[in-house]
């Protein structure tokens, strides 16, 4: 078994054929499949079940899969560390982001990583917090920024920054100029959400329960897959939202926005860095981390 090896059993799980996979790879099909005949004959097991055109992953070779990933994410940080220790700096460091950090806390941090360590390449991949957890747990990002803690052995999660949510609507809506209102004014109103899994839903509906409130009871008038969505929908005056503070600041000052306050109900969360305990922390990966972390304390 080899590297190779395992980096065609990925680009074939990836897309969904031997001979898409060749073309990934630039090999030819007939090589792709004496390298996987090969492997599949060492395990003793098969690994894809042929389907026609296509190939799935059989129990083994899902099984496989996360080891073979796994394998090669600690090659690239033994590389990492190497390229470190002998003074290259040639580096890509490869995090994911939820939603709200990836937008309004990452970018300002790019300067002081940039002149601090200039051979560091960030990339930076968006979705909801279970999404970048999962990417996590599959070792295809180092680190993560997320408005969820998950309750998952593998994660560590540190705290980073404090956030809160608060109540928007639009210019012209008829809460625009109140200073606050109640819960149960609140429920009457169609709500604008986050998609499952993002922090702020999840925080949301934590507030909401602690005030003795199902979050079910919400009127939801739309669920969105972005933050900057969500803005756009209530500025245009379609309902009301729970937003982060760090996201909206620039629209309550340019008057596009109205923040209102719902009496009795607190929203607060926090911005968590995760990253994999059993995974080792490449040089790139901690001079990241400590970018991040002095920026934001």
């Amino acid at each position: 078994m080899n590297f190779r090896q395992l980096e065609l059993f990925i680009a074939i799980t990836e897309k969904g054929s031997f001979s898409r996979g060749a073309e990934a790879v630039l090999l030819t099909q007939s090589t792709v499949s004496q390298h996987m005949a090969a492997l599949e004959n060492e395990l003793g097991t098969e690994l894809f079940d042929r389907l026609g055109r296509g190939v799935v992953l059989t129990a083994g070779g899902k099984k496989f899969l996360v080891h073979a990933r796994r394998i090669l994410a600690e090659r690239d940080v033994l590389r990492q560390s190497m390229a470190s220790f002998q003074g290259l700096e040639n580096t890509l460091l490869k995090i994911g982001a939820s939603n709200v950090p990836a937008n309004y806390l990452i970018p300002p941090v790019l300067p002081a990583l940039k002149q601090k360590h200039p051979g560091i390449t960030l990339t930076m991949l968006t979705g909801d917090s279970r999404e970048m957890i999962a990417c996590l747990e599959k070792s295809e990002i180092e680190l993560a920024v997320v408005g969820s803690y998950l309750s998952t052995k593998k994660i560590e999660f540190t705290p980073l920054v404090a956030d809160s949510l608060t109540l928007i609507v639009g210019p012209n809506h008829r809460w625009a100029k109140r200073a606050s209102l109640s819960l149960a004014e609140l429920i009457s109103e169609p709500c604008v959400v986050r998609e499952e899994g993002s922090g702020s839903g999840q925080a949301l509906r934590v507030a909401l329960s602690h005030r003795g409130l199902n979050p079910e009871e919400l009127t939801i008038g739309a669920r969105l897959g972005s933050n900057e969505a969500v803005l756009q929908a209530v500025a245009e005056g379609f309902g009301c939202a729970f937003v982060s503070e760090l996201s909206v600041n620039h629209n309550l000052g340019a008057g596009e926005l109205c923040k209102v306050k719902v009496d009795g109900l607190t929203v607060d969360r926090q911005i968590w860095l995760a990253n994999l305990k059993s995974r080792s922390q490449s040089p790139a990966s901690k001079a990241f981390k400590e970018v991040l972390t002095k920026f934001y304390y």
